[in-house]
């Protein structure tokens, strides 16, 4: 039995303190990014969203951060408002930041948890979040799965996320960044294992996917990228991929049940075949899953997170046969000639493209050009052009220029 084979490896991958709390260990997460946060209309979808978690899971949670005062508060003394209730006080310039979780010790691991962090009415170009964890044992227990999958299906109904995905996750404390060491450590030695993050995932949402998972899904607006969800749709089929059709997007699955991919195993094909369809989608340059060194300790950089985001691409990739001496800058080669890939056209030399619309990156800054990274016999992708809020005001084809060779 799967489930079996998992927590038989629950040594391997759950990290604890001296007093036996565990601060890292593996979950099932449901994450989805979605626009217009800042509304009325999508922060009463996000209000339904947790209420429905709280219908199935909510027995189990006992902690609420207090965003305002950074507090936590027990929820059976009432003192913390309702989603509900926050919403109700809120103009369009507010955020709604909540995270309850389960859990005797706020400073542990949760195994379960529901938050939120929605746009300002006032910014430009920044994505909202919603994300829930569940114990790895709900997904494989019919009635619970079946639970978690209405949630889950509720939630891409209600938010019409712009990408999302659901998996294995590797998850930690509110205090995420303390553990990044261990997340790097883990993710060294299962390959079908999420890597998640509240903010550096939210800040590079509105670029592309990050990674595919079990579940991993694309929204209408990010599918015109390779010419709109009926288009996008044919285009997966070439890789022996079909996605369920909603409204609002597409979802695709990458195998049966969940997994962890031990490294010493073959990937399943479903992750190769998905990871090749929503290749196009990727952020080519999501930048750090780490934040810095404190004590010269490991954790991911940009070189380090590009190769994990590409750990599905080629067998090799991933992990790196050492850590030592790595560059922090993004992999790959320069190229001999100048390389223009059009959108629409096929790709016949594997690498980093970048959209000819933006200047060089001055030295020691980072690039906020768009990156796509295409291999042989993919397919170049639109550039899209968004409002604010993420309104899709069209697309754009692009002469994509080769930045390195992969």
């Amino acid at each position: 039995m799967i489930a079996e084979k998992i927590e038989a490896l629950r040594p391997d991958f759950e990290y604890s303190d001296e007093d036996d709390r565990v601060l890292l260990s593996v979950g099932f997460t449901a994450s989805f990014f979605f626009w217009e946060g800042h509304t009325d209309a999508k922060r009463k979808a996000v209000v339904e969203c947790i209420e429905a978690f709280e219908a199935v899971f909510g027995e189990h949670l006992v902690w609420a951060l207090d965003e305002d005062t950074g507090r936590w508060v027990k929820l059976s003394t009432k003192e913390y408002p309702s989603a509900r209730q926050q919403v109700s006080r809120m103009d369009e310039n507010d955020c709604l930041s909540i995270y309850l979780c389960s859990g005797e010790d706020n400073q542990a691991v949760s195994d379960y948890a529901v938050s939120c962090l929605t746009e300002r009415g006032w910014m430009s170009g920044k994505i909202s979040v919603f994300r829930f964890q569940v114990p790895r044992d709900q997904v494989f227990e019919k009635k619970s799965k079946d639970q978690v999958l209405d949630l889950i299906d509720i939630c891409h109904r209600k938010l019409k996320p712009f990408h999302g995905s659901a998996g294995f996750s590797a998850i930690s404390t509110y205090g995420e960044t303390l553990w990044e060491p261990e997340k790097l450590d883990v993710a060294t030695r299962y390959l079908t294992l999420n890597s998640v993050s509240r903010v550096d995932d939210k800040m590079a949402a509105p670029l592309g996917i990050k990674s595919i998972s079990w579940l991993t899904f694309v929204g209408n607006t990010l599918a015109e990228r390779l010419g709109g969800a009926e288009v996008f749709d044919a285009y997966c089929k070439r890789f022996g991929v079909t996605a369920k059709r909603f409204d609002h997007g597409l979802l695709f699955q990458a195998d049966d049940v969940p997994g962890l991919g031990p490294i010493a195993e073959p990937v399943p094909d479903g992750y190769l075949k998905v990871n090749a369809a929503l290749r196009p989608l990727r952020a080519g340059n999501f930048g750090s899953m780490g934040s810095g060194s404190v004590n010269g300790e490991m954790r991911f950089n940009a070189f380090t997170t590009d190769l994990w985001i590409r750990r599905f691409d080629k067998p090799g990739i991933w992990p790196p046969t050492t850590f030592i001496g790595l560059p922090e800058t993004l992999p790959g080669s320069p190229p001999r000639k100048k390389i223009k890939l059009r959108t629409g056209e096929e790709c016949v030399i594997s690498g980093r493209y970048r959209h000819p619309g933006f200047g060089p990156a001055e030295p020691h800054e980072d690039d906020e050009a768009p990156h796509v990274v295409l291999l042989e016999g993919d397919y170049a992708p639109y550039s899209l052009r968004l409002g604010p809020h993420g309104e899709y005001l069209g697309r754009e084809a692009v002469s994509w220029e080769l930045a390195s060779t992969l």
